[in-house]
């Protein structure tokens, strides 16, 4: 994650992540089609169990693109006669905040989870770096909103955010909560 001057968040991919969504479609569509064809060929119950997952899935698919859409792809502290913090979405809305009326500011680090097959030389250069990072913030009217995933996100690229956010919104309560993933089957 390269950060400029004056940027609090800025993710790889800043548009959206057609790929993704051109799997989901895809696989709505072979599904729901598999089940129409099936329903042709008489085999009713199947058919309408194939149909009814397709459309279960495009009831999931609709509301995560909505939360992809509205993610913020960057965030940055704009000058103008007073500070100004300019964010942008995935589907293009920039919003523009005083600094003032930022309530909280939360960055979501998620570290890699070595087992304990890994060698020193692993550990030392994973403990350096977090496998994705989130910023969450919330207004002070209420408002929420989340940054899309950065993912192999360095330890002192985390400290210099936290630091740019803490001159940029002294006001806000800051936090840097960690999640841990573990691997396995939890046994």
């Amino acid at each position: 994650m390269d950060m400029p001057e004056g940027t609090l968040w800025k993710t790889d991919t800043l548009g959206p992540d057609w790929r993704r969504w051109a799997k989901w479609l895809i696989a709505v569509t072979a599904i729901g089609a598999a089940g129409l064809l099936v329903i042709r060929l008489e085999e009713r119950v199947l058919g309408y169990t194939l149909t009814g997952l397709a459309v279960l899935l495009l009831v999931i698919a609709v509301p995560l693109w909505v939360y992809d859409l509205t993610s913020a792809v960057e965030v940055r502290v704009v000058e103008e006669s007073e500070p100004v913090i300019w964010i942008r979405t995935v589907g293009g809305r920039q919003d523009r905040f005083t600094p003032d009326a930022i309530a909280t500011v939360t960055l979501v680090c998620t570290p890699f989870d070595l087992g304990s097959d890994s060698d020193e030389m692993e550990r030392a250069i994973f403990s350096r770096k977090y496998r994705k990072a989130v910023l969450r913030l919330r207004t002070r009217s209420g408002r929420r909103v989340h940054g899309r995933a950065a993912p192999f996100v360095s330890k002192d690229e985390m400290d210099h955010l936290m630091a740019e956010w803490r001159r940029v919104c002294p006001g806000a309560r800051q936090n840097l909560e960690y999640r841990f993933v573990a691997s396995g089957t939890g046994d």
